[in-house]
């Protein structure tokens, strides 16, 4: 019998500001390792290619190694010591990374006997450097799939989709003190379309796109306008109004589908930092550990806003498992949001709004839940070049939408804990536009403390060694984000800092395939 030829698909990606690629092998089902063996023989007598291992999060999430590593020198004085040993060992110096003037990007050239992982190594056990870490392209990161206020159930809960009065963040009753005036959040995310009619007097800057480190922020998909809308959609009669109608909001942007690398998205949280930024919303992950990204988290939560430190938001993720999504899992300090349903249930397969496919993830990482499914908000103009009014389903959970025809500047169908994470940003911004010398962690801690207690007949709340803001549930945490009574409390707040515990969630990382890195 005749043996088939592997049939191989490139994916490639070229980063433009250092001149080099990343592509992505992949080979059919049927294909036999003998096959798979000599076809990547094929690409390894390319002098143009070079081969390197791919590796499997704990999630079964695949990451590629790339030709670079990242090294943190100790001091400024070290900067000699690195270029000294990059020489003596054939690796380029590439680069000093943005707002991190003690990390260098450095390069594996394509005849180096060495790969990234094994070179980073070599520089770590020199001993003359704080840090080192090979670079991975990360892929699918995205945690999801006012003439429409009245189908805005979590924000005034009054019955839509058949859910249960009062279900909601009471956002109508925190509008009656402030709308956010004052506060900076970004939407760190594919990027969100700055001219959109509901966003564009709410937009204070041209954002930053953090693929190639460059101004203006750029729009690489839809998941960042939607999760714009949510925050900080404008109220002026038309279309959604956000949590924080009244909030500056800007826009980080990156790709989030299937070539991000640590230092991007490490300079997203960097950019933010250095520019004024109050809150920062990210509604992805899913990956395993970088040092890098955790250092620029890190320095974002203890440094940003002049020392008071940023707010950092994150959603906790769609797989319906205790598994928090990375990097939301890695530091007490960041605030996970998981997703509830009109009914006030954790979202799962089984909750009552109808949608069957996924759940929220939950367990000891997670602080509260904000409304996660059926949401209407914006949408990018005429996406994908349809008419400006298009048919939408009527009929959705037991009961009839406003409107049967929606402009497709927005959507009624957002949801995951994509959508519950800015719910849960936009209160930040509510919150601290009362008290702007609140402290990040003291946004995080009234935020948590003021949450509701959702359905008691459901959900047990207790104390917990490492949730101190109150009585928790590991399916809803602290309950559901209520931001009246956050905003009130954030009134009278007092000046002490509160602290919490230190939780750690690492992953392993299990060689399985390749990817390779070609160069031009």
């Amino acid at each position: 019998m005749r043996k088939k030829k592997a049939k191989i698909a490139f994916s490639t990606v070229k980063n433009s500001s250092n001149n080099y690629y990343y592509s992505k092998m992949v080979f059919t089902n049927n294909s036999t390792l003998q096959n798979k063996e000599s076809s990547l023989n094929v690409q390894r007598g390319n002098s143009k290619i070079k081969t390197l291992p791919c590796f499997k999060t704990k999630r079964g999430i695949k990451v590629g190694l790339t030709n670079r590593f990242y090294v943190q020198i100790g001091s400024p004085d070290d900067t000699i010591s690195l270029f000294d040993f990059a020489k003596r060992n054939g690796i380029e110096v590439v680069e000093n990374v943005s707002y991190m003037d003690d990390w260098y990007v450095l390069s594996c050239p394509i005849d180096s006997s060495f790969n990234a992982l094994e070179i980073a190594n070599k520089f770590y056990e020199s001993g003359l450097f704080s840090a080192t870490e090979p670079e991975f392209v990360y892929q699918n990161l995205l945690a999801t799939t006012d003439e429409y206020y009245n189908d805005q159930w979590g924000l005034h809960n009054i019955g839509q989709y058949g859910g249960i009065q009062g279900i909601d963040i009471n956002a109508d009753s925190a509008w009656t003190i402030t709308k956010g005036s004052g506060i900076k959040v970004a939407v760190f995310d594919q990027g969100f379309e700055l001219n959109h009619p509901d966003l564009a007097q709410n937009v204070y800057s041209q954002g930053y796109d953090a693929e190639t480190g460059t101004v203006p922020s750029q729009v690489r998909g839809e998941h960042g306008t939607a999760c714009a809308g949510i925050i900080g959609a404008r109220i002026n009669n038309i279309g959604i109004a956000g949590v924080a109608p009244e909030s500056s909001i800007t826009s980080i942007s990156i790709d989030l589908s299937w070539f991000n690398t640590p230092v991007q998205i490490a300079s997203g949280f960097n950019w933010a930092r250095v520019n004024g930024v109050d809150v920062i919303s990210n509604s992805w992950g899913g990956y395993d550990t970088s040092y890098i990204i955790e250092i620029a988290i890190k320095r974002a939560i203890e440094e940003g806003r002049d020392g008071k430190g940023c707010v950092v938001v994150f959603a906790s993720g769609n797989e319906n498992d205790t598994n928090i999504r990375y990097p939301g899992c890695y530091s007490p300090e960041i605030l996970v949001v998981g997703a509830v349903s009109p009914c006030g249930e954790r979202k799962s397969p089984n909750s009552c709004d109808g949608e069957y496919t996924w759940g929220s993830c939950f367990g000891k990482r997670l602080d509260v839940v904000a409304p996660g499914v059926l949401i209407p908000t914006t949408d990018m103009e005429n996406n994908n070049g349809y008419n400006p009014l298009v048919p939408i389903h009527t009929y959705c959970g037991g009961n009839m939408l406003s409107s049967d025809y929606i402009n497709t500047a927005y959507t009624v169908w957002f949801n995951g804990t994509s959508s519950a994470c800015p719910h849960v940003a936009g209160v930040a911004a509510l919150v601290l536009s009362v008290n702007p010398n609140l402290t990040g962690r003291q946004v995080c801690e009234i935020i948590e403390s003021t949450a509701k207690k959702i359905r008691t007949d459901k959900y047990t709340y207790s104390q917990h060694p490492h949730h101190n803001s109150g009585s928790w549930n590991d399916s809803v945490g602290y309950g559901l984000v209520d931001a009246y009574a956050a905003v009130k409390r954030a009134l009278s707040y007092p000046n002490d800092l509160y602290v919490r515990d230190t939780i750690t969630d690492n992953g392993t990382m299990p060689s399985v395939e390749y990817s390779t890195w070609d160069s031009p």
